[in-house]
Order: C-alpha cells, then sequence, then structure tokens
C-alpha cells in the first residue's frame, strides 16, 4: 500500500539534502529563521506487532508506515520547541500521545481507528485529559504533510 508518508518525508529530505540538513523557515507574521530536521533510526515491523499487541489495539497503517521510516523526527528545530518526538505516555483507555508541539499533544484515538474511523487523530493541551481532545478530521498522513508544508507551524489552530 502506498502512502502519502513516503513522499512527504523523502521530500523533505530531499530539501534537506539540498540546503546542507537547513532549512530556511517562514514562520507566521513574517518572521524567517533557519531550522533542522533530524529523524531517528526506524522501528522494526516486529517491535510494531508487540507494541500493537501490548496496546490491545491496531495502530493505523499510515502511523506504522512512519515508525519504519523514521521511529520518532524533530521537525523545523530552531530553537522555539517546534519539534515533533516520537514518544509514548502510558496509554489512556484508547488514546494515544504520539507527538508534543509547544503546548498541544497530538494524539491517535485507537477506538475510532479500529472501529474504522479514517479521521483519528486528536490534539490535546498538555494539561487536559486525553477526553478534552479535540477532533483534528484528518489521519496522521495528512496531518504530517500539511505540517510539514506549514513548516512546523501549528495549522490546527489557525481560524478558518
Amino acid at each position: 500500500m502506498d502512502f502519502l508518508i513516503d513522499k512527504t518525508i523523502n521530500a523533505l529530505k530531499q530539501r534537506l539534502q539540498e540546503n546542507n540538513g537547513v532549512i530556511r523557515i517562514q514562520s507566521p507574521e513574517g518572521n524567517l529563521s533557519y531550522g533542522t530536521c533530524s529523524f531517528y533510526h526506524p522501528i522494526h515491523e516486529n517491535d510494531i506487532i508487540l507494541f500493537e499487541q501490548e496496546l490491545g489495539y491496531k495502530l493505523p497503517g499510515d502511523y506504522k508506515k512512519f515508525l519504519l521510516l523514521t521511529n520518532g523526527c524533530r521537525f523545523f528545530d530552531h530553537g522555539l520547541n517546534e519539534i515533533f518526538e516520537q514518544t509514548y505516555e502510558e496509554p489512556s483507555d484508547g488514546f494515544l500521545k504520539i507527538g508534543y508541539f509547544y503546548q498541544d499533544n497530538i494524539v491517535i484515538d485507537l477506538k475510532a481507528f479500529n472501529a474504522g474511523e479514517r479521521n483519528y487523530l486528536l490534539v490535546k493541551g498538555y494539561l487536559d485529559q486525553f477526553y478534552e481532545a479535540r477532533k483534528l478530521n484528518m489521519n496522521f498522513e495528512i496531518w504530517l504533510d500539511r505540517f510539514i508544508i506549514c513548516q512546523g507551524a501549528l495549522f490546527w489552530n489557525w481560524s478558518i
């Protein structure tokens, strides 16, 4: 199965390679800075299977593909904590925190995904409980693609 994740990660790596590992970032309000991205070693498929057994839920295919490419990364890191780090908290009743950006946590609603929902991604404040998370109306690969296009901006908080 082809995933947008492959194209998204590979295009970002190509941009980094063309610019000696540094990307010029235009943040909201016209601020310019430079950022870097780093990728961790991929996880093995057997580790994903064991993790799913531990969770008691299947992980979304696009998220598994991400883990097989890089078991976490830091995106557009320029000293302002605009990072994505693969972190796991104790799963809480079918919710899995997968990233932290400023004060927001990106969360997979494992129950929703395993029930067949295609848009299973949530966001919650770092002090909020999982049940307080709001729907992002997208899956992981769409979120990741938009996050990279927006150069690390928290697009999910933009007013429509």
